[in-house]
């Protein structure tokens, strides 16, 4: 893809860059917030667990679901509009959230925000990718990508702040306020060259199957992630499955559909899109098992166990624009392979250490971060290079969908491996053979885990080198 005008100034491009970073930062700070105040809100609505965690839940499966949908509705509407719409959405959103005294209107209203925040980051990397040449994208990418990284840092100890001098609900409000201020300098600062439209019909059928699909295997996944084991996520992946085939053999058959089929059949895409759900799966099942291994082995205070997740938050936030230069000027497939190295070289000293070394899991999840910092530029820069231009919006939300979907997969497996082990006869012997007592069924899962980046390190011969 080229930028949607040659005439578009520096200037524009990095006002633009701008705000998209600081409106990455809020929402993926404003998530880490949320995480941080349920408890509290689960307590003051008298609610349980399933109940409030569903605030969580719900703004996850729409979130999923719309990035696709956000990405072909950018054709029809204009990218720049449907992002400003989604800055709205959101904030207004996350305002009203803070404002209910209802803990089923605030779910109600979360599955909504949902819908806004999913055009944040699928839609936010396709107008860099539509304002900067491929040359130079890995690099924009990357500054987007950083910014993640220190929202991750700086979100747990955000929320904890605000709920310390102005209560739970600030941590919604806040947020909220200062979308609406992102999105009155979005419609000065992005430029309306981004609103260039290709319309076509949209398929709505292919749209409800995909959204049914993907809404299945979530749910179900986080059921799995719950440890709920038993007949009711097995048949939601099943429904999953089944709609996701149907999905296939829908759009195959349709002259507009709403995925086109050329772009799923092309390797390079699919390969792509392959490394970075697997990466990705990777990495939420580390993020989610640390702190429980922390917690139930260790008995670390939380703030110690936010120190430990610091290093590697931070390496992410400091390396991810250089991997997108060193993509810029390499091509993906080096980055990929050192980041994907790195990965399995750190999972494997964490798996080493676990419930036996506080530092050497942290240095490990150290070495994670470094890796994973090499590989999420690369990836979601080459990935919108394999796309045509006209199915630009539907290739980058297609590809932050199966991003998402990737975490929803690790974090499941992570918590069923401990689950099967916890509930086995004195699991004291990590698979590697090594006696690390209670924290031997983390060690094995973070094993479980690495065999995830193993295939994604194979697969990393498929991208392209320099000059490719």
């Amino acid at each position: 893809m080229h930028p949607p005008e040659a005439s578009v100034s520096e200037a524009v491009r990095v006002r633009a860059l701008a705000l998209i970073s600081v409106v990455v930062v809020l929402a993926v700070s404003a998530g880490n917030m949320v995480n941080v105040a349920l408890p509290i809100i689960g307590e003051r609505f008298g609610a349980r667990e399933g109940t409030y965690g569903l605030l969580v839940t719900g703004y996850t499966l729409s979130f999923a679901v719309f990035s696709v949908v956000h990405g072909r509705l950018s054709e029809r509407v204009g990218a720049r509009r449907l992002y400003l719409f989604g800055i709205l959405v959101y904030g207004l959103g996350s305002a009203l959230v803070g404002a209910l005294h209802s803990i089923g209107w605030m779910i109600a209203v979360r599955v909504l925000q949902g819908v806004g925040g999913a055009a944040l980051p699928s839609l936010g990397a396709l107008l860099i990718a539509r304002l900067y040449p491929a040359s130079r994208r890995g690099a924009a990418m990357g500054v987007m990508l950083a910014c993640v990284g220190v929202a991750a840092c700086v979100g747990p100890f955000l929320g904890g702040a605000l709920i310390q001098l102005l209560r739970w609900r600030a941590v919604f409000v806040v947020p909220g306020a200062l979308s609406l201020l992102a999105f009155w300098l979005g419609r000065a600062w992005l430029p309306e060259v981004l609103d260039r439209r290709a319309p076509q019909p949209i398929d709505v059928v292919g749209a409800t199957l995909l959204g049914l699909g993907v809404t299945s295997l979530m749910y179900g996944l986080q059921r799995l992630s719950a440890r709920a084991i038993g007949p009711s996520p097995v048949a939601l992946l099943v429904l999953g499955v089944a709609a996701l085939v149907a999905f296939y053999a829908w759009i195959r058959r349709r002259e507009h559909p709403f995925v086109p089929p050329a772009l799923l059949a092309d390797r390079r895409y699919r390969t792509t899109v392959t490394i970075a759900f697997l990466c990705q799966a990777t990495r939420m099942g580390s993020v989610i098992l640390v702190p429980i291994l922390l917690h139930e082995v260790e008995q670390l205070a939380p703030i110690w166990v936010g120190l430990v997740l610091l290093p590697g938050a931070a390496l992410v936030a400091l390396f991810s624009r250089r991997s997108g230069r060193l993509c810029d000027r390499y091509g993906a497939r080096l980055p990929v392979v050192g980041g994907s190295a790195c990965m399995v070289t750190g999972n494997l000293v964490m798996a080493a250490f676990a419930g036996v070394s506080i530092a050497g899991v942290t240095a490990g999840l150290a070495l994670y971060g470094l890796g994973f910092a090499f590989i999420q530029s690369p990836l979601l820069s080459v990935s919108s290079q394999y796309v045509p231009e006209r199915e630009a919006g539907v290739g980058v939300g297609l590809f932050m969908m199966i991003f998402f979907l990737g975490g929803a997969f690790g974090v499941a497996l992570t918590t069923t491996t401990i689950e099967l082990q916890t509930r086995a006869s004195s699991p004291t012997g990590s698979w590697i053979g090594l006696e690390l007592g209670r924290g031997a069924p983390y060690s094995n899962a973070v094993l479980t885990l690495t065999g995830l980046a193993v295939v994604a390190l194979a697969l990393t011969r498929s991208l392209p080198g320099r000059g490719r």
